[in-house]
């Protein structure tokens, strides 16, 4: 896509729906802001309803095979869940105690990394991915300078018939910080906007979840399979 006519479109959209957000921040060694305390590191807590939702959809399907990016790895049960049929799971943590879990879990086909989601640049060593997953794609939003890093990053990065999924209730939720913007809680026409500045197409798959699409994607694109799902 032209960077122009993405610049044009992004800053109708922007001004449109999201003039309240800042356009840009300080925060460039570390992108983003950090949740309080108490929330910052998930390795040892339990998956959360909004991820646990997630991965109830992703079990309905056949994923053998798929490359998959997790951001936000937490206590990787994700990882857990899907390694011995997903062909790849990379996950991101800006928490080295989170990475240091996931490593110590000893899949072959998974690799935890820390990494900011917001800061530019690959996104790992994998190119492409099948499924991007981020529940909270918005919650620790600073800027968009750092925001729109991210958006490109997925579109850049998902396979011609991908998807970048997340959930209602996630993109909803702000960090409880008090420097926090709550416009940063995004709903699903919010999301939609932002995903057709990058070309990528809305849905709702359930009640909950809402994806973006590659243009040559659709949702049963996932090989639903109804029988044989392994354990």
């Amino acid at each position: 896509m032209c960077a122009t006519f993405l610049e044009t479109r992004l800053d109708a959209v922007w001004q449109e729906r999201f003039a309240a957000l800042p356009m840009k921040c300080e925060r460039d060694a570390n992108p983003g802001i950090d949740e309080v305390e108490e929330w910052r590191e998930w390795s040892h807590r339990e998956t959360t309803p909004d991820q646990e939702r997630i991965e109830e959809y992703l079990d309905t399907f056949d994923v053998t095979g798929l490359s998959i990016l997790h951001v936000g790895v937490g206590n990787s049960q994700f990882a857990a869940r899907f390694s011995h049929r997903a062909k790849l799971i990379v996950g991101f943590t800006i928490s080295p105690l989170e990475a240091q879990q996931g490593e110590r879990l000893k899949l072959a086909n998974y690799r935890p990394i820390v990494r900011n989601k917001y800061s530019p640049g690959p996104l790992g060593e994998q190119e492409h991915f099948d499924i991007v997953i981020d529940n909270n794609p918005t919650t620790f939003g600073c800027c968009r300078r750092h925001f729109i890093n991210m958006m490109a990053s997925y579109a850049a990065c998902i396979q011609p018939n991908g998807m970048v999924l997340t959930d209602r209730v996630g993109l909803g939720w702000v960090v409880s910080a008090p420097e926090a913007n709550p416009r940063w809680s995004f709903d699903f026409d919010d999301w939609a906007a932002m995903g057709g500045v990058f070309g990528l197409r809305a849905a709702r798959p359930t009640e909950y979840l809402y994806a973006l699409l590659a243009r040559a994607s659709c949702v049963p694109d996932l090989r639903p399979q109804t029988e044989g799902r392994p354990a």
